[in-house]
């Protein structure tokens, strides 16, 4: 027998012997008569004295074991959720870990949601349960049209419970559908000091939720907003390991790791493979007469127009300084050539300003092919490297000529 069967019918028999005594009592007027009858007023109250301290002791364990049912799943909440924030790149599957785990807690929730706060402003949904997707498509609600920003007149701090008296006074920007709100929980997320977004449990139900309830999300949105900036910290350090931060492309050490990749797949099935180096040409020119913001622009410039022609399949890194470099997997040399010579094309046509006059764009490139021109890296580099010093050597004579 379980524990909730056995303390019913440990309640059932007590009601029963209740009631033997009751009856003892009523058998005992017929032979006693009244002179009975301030013994039985004794009992009587007695026993709803004892009936009143066993009600409180049923509800008691039972809220007691509510509670614990509600710790039990806030502390594998926690663990599994910061388990998927940091794990997991799927951030639409982390909302949704999120909202099932409070719905197991908050039987009366008949909505949830994820709010994510955009740069405009505005809040949208980046996770919900129980709303119709025609409403989640249209949800767009300015952060100070929020429950919780009204709530708290704009100062967002900790989760609040909004209740069918506070609905009486606040402005509900977009109803549900077929039903309003009557309870609902906010709390804020933050990253860092930055806030993220809002969690929501929403009930069309007044009283639905308590303050119990709104410790409970504010310890849990304590520990989500943890993981988050652990997230964002983690990502961040992966992502400047992986790009540029001037130009947005891959960083040398990052393109090293890819290229060895595709190097290893063209070795093994038999597969062309090109390495292009770009030089910018005339860089210090335009950092001494034009500023070095207007270097850091060009080289922006350059890189976008050396990305744009390439490939899914290629991968383009900022090399160091003015220089860049490209892998062209599976592609032939005078394709690369063609592209390369488009973008120079349009270089000419359609010079830069800088300030108040304008500059045309160019760089210096050299080509070099695996394997003819080198099995590793440096190899290749090496070889692109003295077509693309040719090739700068021209250019600096040419600008030398124009008096530049």
């Amino acid at each position: 027998m379980n524990k909730p069967a056995g303390i019913r019918t440990g309640f059932i028999l007590i009601a029963v012997a209740q009631a033997g005594i009751v009856i003892s009592i009523l058998l005992s007027f017929s032979f006693f008569g009244m002179d009975f009858f301030p013994l039985a007023v004794i009992v009587v109250l007695s026993l709803l004295l004892v009936n009143a301290g066993l009600a409180s002791l049923y509800f008691s364990f039972f809220a007691y074991k509510e509670s614990s049912r509600r710790m039990r799943l806030l502390a594998e909440m926690n663990v599994q959720v910061n388990r998927e924030i940091l794990l997991n790149e799927d951030i639409e599957l982390i909302y949704r870990t999120i909202l099932d785990y409070l719905f197991s807690i908050f039987d009366t929730a008949k909505m949830g949601s994820v709010l994510v706060l955009g740069e405009d402003g505005y809040l949208s949904f980046a996770s919900s349960r129980g709303f119709t997707e025609d409403y989640v498509q249209k949800f767009r609600l300015k952060l100070e049209d929020s429950f919780l920003y009204q709530e708290t007149r704009g100062s967002i701090r900790e989760t609040r419970l909004i209740t069918h008296e506070t609905f009486e006074r606040i402005l509900t920007k977009f109803q549900p559908g077929d039903w309003e709100y009557q309870s609902v929980i906010s709390s804020p997320l933050f990253i860092g000091d930055r806030l993220f977004g809002i969690l929501n449990l929403d009930s069309d139900k007044p009283g639905s939720f308590n303050d119990e309830d709104v410790r409970i999300v504010e310890r849990f949105r304590a520990q989500i907003e943890v993981g988050l900036l652990a997230r964002e910290r983690y990502r961040s350090s992966i992502e400047r390991y992986h790009v540029d931060s001037l130009t947005g492309l891959f960083s040398r050490r990052y393109f090293e790791d890819l290229f060895s990749v595709i190097r290893d797949r063209a070795y093994r099935y038999n597969e062309n493979l090109v390495v292009a180096l770009f030089d910018a040409d005339g860089l210090k020119y335009v950092n001494d007469t034009f500023g070095h913001l207007a270097g850091d622009q060009m080289l922006m410039l350059i890189a976008k127009a050396i990305r744009a022609s390439c490939r899914k399949s290629d991968i383009i890194g900022r090399f160091g300084g003015d220089e860049f470099i490209a892998a062209y997997h599976v592609s032939e040399t005078e394709v690369i050539e063609k592209n390369i010579a488009s973008i120079l094309s349009s270089f000419r046509a359609k010079p830069v300003r800088f300030g108040d006059k304008e500059h045309r764009l160019s760089f210096s490139y050299g080509l070099a092919r695996f394997p003819e021109d080198g099995t590793d890296l440096d190899a290749l580099t090496e070889a692109a490297d003295k077509k693309l010093y040719a090739m700068k050597s021209e250019h600096k004579s040419r600008l030398a000529s124009s008096g530049r």
